[in-house]
């Protein structure tokens, strides 16, 4: 008997919802000229959590958790500091982390989700320097962010204390995760 949770038909209806999220805000940006804006840390969160979901990996469902969990307030800061609302941009930050959460709720957490999503999110800023251009700075792969540019002397350095708040704040939101939302401690599984 294998120690995988048994996936229930809803677990799958809801990764296939967190794709569903993920994609109508990616058209939005296909449709508008923009796949660079694909790769965003927090769109790629709801994607992350629908294949986890569909698979019934703890992991997968985590580090999109993960992604959501710190990306969503940055965008919603975006947001309030003038930033271009679209309200295709809901699915995926909203609705993708209701998902994951919920998706940590009965998949569980596994140790170390973290410092997965860290290595994952420096692999996707190395992606996004390769495949989008300079001036979408999508993940901050390029520049410093608009606005703080006075208080960062390089981009190098910008970009390390960016990935170290990232780590940190990944490893407070899977510690609160596990400690308020698990129902079961998932120590081996994917």
């Amino acid at each position: 008997m294998s120690s995988r949770p048994r996936i229930e038909g809803g677990l799958k209806i809801w990764g296939f919802a967190a794709l569903a999220c993920y994609s109508i805000h990616g058209a939005f940006h296909l449709l508008n000229g923009r796949p660079a804006e694909l790769l965003w840390m927090c769109h790629l969160g709801a994607a992350i959590v629908g294949v986890g979901l569909l698979i019934s990996s703890s992991m997968l469902n985590g580090i999109g958790t993960l992604f959501l969990c710190v990306g969503t307030p940055l965008w919603v800061m975006y947001l309030a500091g003038g930033g271009e609302f679209y309200p295709t941009s809901c699915f995926p930050h909203i609705g993708g982390l209701a998902i994951g959460l919920y998706g940590v709720r009965r998949l569980g957490f596994r140790n170390g989700t973290w410092w997965r999503a860290v290595l994952s999110l420096i692999g996707l800023i190395m992606i996004c320097r390769l495949v989008t251009p300079p001036s979408a700075n999508i993940n901050v792969a390029f520049a410093v962010y608009t606005g703080v540019e006075k208080v960062f002397p390089s981009h190098p350095v910008y970009l390390t204390v960016m990935i170290a708040m990232a780590s940190a704040s990944f490893m407070i939101c899977e510690y609160a995760l596990r400690r308020w939302l698990v129902l079961r401690t998932v120590e081996g599984l994917p």
